[in-house]
């Protein structure tokens, strides 16, 4: 098949989000188990004359978006509303912009998408940097990660990867916008009723719980789970995530559940499967939080800056007094484009 890296297709969208210019790779990664595996995402160039050295590129990851072949960057409307204005924000400030699907997330691609699998999400987010390297003239080799909620935790594993497993190119570094990390934590004090666990919870539980049973052969993850658990988990695999409400029915996330998720075997297998690397990342680091998030708690990110600080690794902290769904457009963008500017800058 080839190596990770490695461009198959190059295609035009035409008008995608309401952006000219934008063009749809498909390209060789590594997945969950280290198989080499297509994937899929989109690259869009800065208006106007390229750089003597090439326009430094950024590897945007996006947010959640479900787990099934139609939840990419090419057919959720969803999910191209909210990435438009930051490809399109990226360029104006004169990078070239690279996207990445995920895992799964197109019809090139199988599934389901290993949802916050770290190091399938590092390898599809590099990935993509090199294989658009060798088919769109005018890139340079320096580039950065950046990513909001499943992004962030998508450009940290990226950071942490970078150096080693693209070392022909030139990693400056990460901008995190309200990055998922430490869930696992709260997944395995998880079990059949125990109480007060918000719905909101039921969806991204089983989404990862559905990316662990087709990722991972470490636990057998349908002895976890209710019948109920079993239909819903399966469901949310082939889904994306505007349909998760419905198919959850209103249940609390022990309702998926008929045993506890906090032995051994399971912890293991989670911390594995998901965990943000803290030590060893490629280049220097922006966190970015919403005060008033309830989709990814402000004392999750607290905890995972603690971790920053026992590992050695520096990072910075913006906070800004917003939720999760506005951290951007109330100034989080700015914040990224800031840091973009002092790490490498586009001009």
């Amino acid at each position: 098949m080839g190596e990770p890296g490695r461009a198959i297709a190059l295609s035009q969208l035409g008008q995608w989000g309401g952006l000219d210019r934008v063009v749809r790779l498909s390209y060789l990664t590594k997945d969950a188990r280290g198989a080499v595996v297509p994937a899929s995402g989109i690259v869009r160039l800065p208006d106007g004359p390229r750089p003597r050295d090439g326009w430094p590129v950024v590897s945007w990851a996006h947010g959640t978006s479900g787990l099934g072949e139609s939840c990419g960057l090419a057919d959720s409307d969803d999910l191209i509303r909210s990435t438009a204005p930051v490809v399109e924000a990226l360029t104006d400030a004169g990078y070239a912009v690279v996207a990445t699907d995920y895992i799964g997330l197109g019809p090139d691609s199988l599934g389901p998408h290993a949802y916050l699998h770290t190091r399938s999400e590092a390898t599809a987010v590099i990935d993509i940097v090199k294989a658009a390297r060798t088919v769109v003239i005018g890139l340079s080799d320096t580039w950065a990660a950046a990513g909001s909620s499943q992004g962030g935790h998508a450009a940290l594993a990226a950071g942490h990867y970078a150096d080693r497993y693209a070392p022909e190119l030139d990693f400056r570094g990460t901008a995190a916008l309200a990055p998922a990390s430490n869930f696992e934590d709260v997944i395995w004090l998880m079990r059949p009723g125990i109480p007060a666990l918000p719905r909101a919870m039921s969806g991204p539980l089983a989404a990862i719980l559905a990316g662990m049973s087709a990722n991972q052969q470490d636990v057998d993850v349908a002895s976890y789970l209710s019948d109920f658990g079993k239909r819903a988990v399966d469901e949310v695999g082939r889904s994306c995530g505007p349909n998760w409400e419905s198919i959850l029915d209103g249940k609390r996330p022990d309702a998926l559940l008929s045993k506890p998720l906090g032995d051994d075997a399971f912890r293991d297998a989670l911390r594995d499967y998901m965990t943000v690397p803290v030590a060893e990342q490629g280049g220097p680091i922006l966190i970015v939080h919403g005060l008033r998030d309830i989709t990814v708690p402000i004392p999750m990110t607290l905890r995972l800056l603690r971790e920053f600080r026992e590992a050695g690794t520096d990072y910075e902290l913006e906070t800004i007094n917003t939720d999760h769904t506005d951290l951007r457009a109330d100034g989080g963008m700015d914040d990224v484009l800031d840091f973009l500017d002092r790490v490498i800058p586009a001009g």
